[in-house]
């Protein structure tokens, strides 16, 4: 009795001790990086430079990432999106250009949610800043338009993957558009000596709305992993309208990308790496 006694106390020590071991172990979340190259078609009309339509193509590098907010909120994620944008563009009678760079940034939090397997529908919202400027090369008084604006955008992303034999195909679908925020923008015949020389600042960052400023952005990709990478091919489109200060402006771009995605885990400098890593330099 005494013998089985003791068996039984080893066996249900053994089984919390294993039970203890699943209930401690770490999981180590992953963040989600793209990084894409997109090559388009880009149409600017800006009435401070120009009262015609700019027609040509553009470039833009992009960095997205996606990573869980903590370790006990998996079902809230963090998106940053970083991208330079460049475009060069050409009047109907091809007698002036308007040359465009601008740097924006974008943060925010999306909810998950499941509503099919294999699909991981996220809600959720982004505050960004854009920053840059356009050159038309024939103006002599007022030859630069500034870009810069913040906004507060809604936000909807959609992956569904598709499991092959060997391999997992991932469709992507990430739509946002703003609903809220300020910009620059001159006051009407206002020229930028009269703004940053006199300090004329007065209606230059009004609040924009739906009906002062209208846009879209649509990004549609497939990842398809071939050996050891994972690609990224898809369609940029983003669509521009503002309407302030009686100027306008008009900016329409249709991009293909195409880029690398890859997971990655990182560890903070105060927190010693798991026995599970090794360092490569220790």
């Amino acid at each position: 009795m005494l013998r089985n006694f003791s068996f039984l106390l080893l066996l249900v020590s053994f089984s919390l001790s294993m039970s203890a071991q699943e209930t401690d172990s770490v999981g180590y979340h992953l963040t989600n990086r793209a990084v894409t190259l997109s090559i388009g078609n880009s149409r600017i009309y800006d009435s401070y430079l120009s009262p015609l339509l700019y027609k040509g193509s553009g470039i833009s590098l992009m960095d997205e990432r996606v990573s869980f907010l903590s370790k006990k909120l998996d079902y809230l994620s963090k998106y940053t999106e970083f991208a330079c944008n460049a475009y060069f563009t050409n009047n109907p009678s091809e007698t002036a250009s308007i040359l465009g760079l601008s740097f924006r940034g974008f943060t925010g939090v999306h909810y998950h949610m499941k509503p099919i397997k294999n699909m991981n529908l996220m809600l959720g919202g982004l505050a960004n800043v854009d920053l840059g400027g356009r050159y038309q090369n024939r103006n002599q008084n007022n030859p630069y338009s500034m870009i810069l604006n913040a906004n507060l955008w809604a936000s909807v992303m959609c992956y569904y993957h598709i499991p092959l034999k060997k391999r997992t195909l991932t469709i992507r679908e990430h739509f946002s558009m703003p609903f809220v925020g300020v910009m620059f923008s001159p006051n009407y015949a206002q020229t930028y000596y009269e703004i940053f020389s006199e300090s004329q600042y007065d209606g230059t960052f009004p609040i924009t709305s739906f009906g002062s400023r209208f846009q879209w952005r649509n990004k549609l990709s497939l990842d398809f992993p071939i050996r050891i990478c994972t690609f990224r091919v898809g369609l940029l489109m983003e669509r521009t309208v503002t309407n302030v200060n009686e100027l306008e402006t008009r900016n329409m771009n249709v991009s293909c990308m195409v880029g690398l995605v890859y997971n990655y885990l990182t560890f903070k400098g105060s927190k010693r790496i798991p026995a599970e890593f090794r360092n490569p330099v220790e």
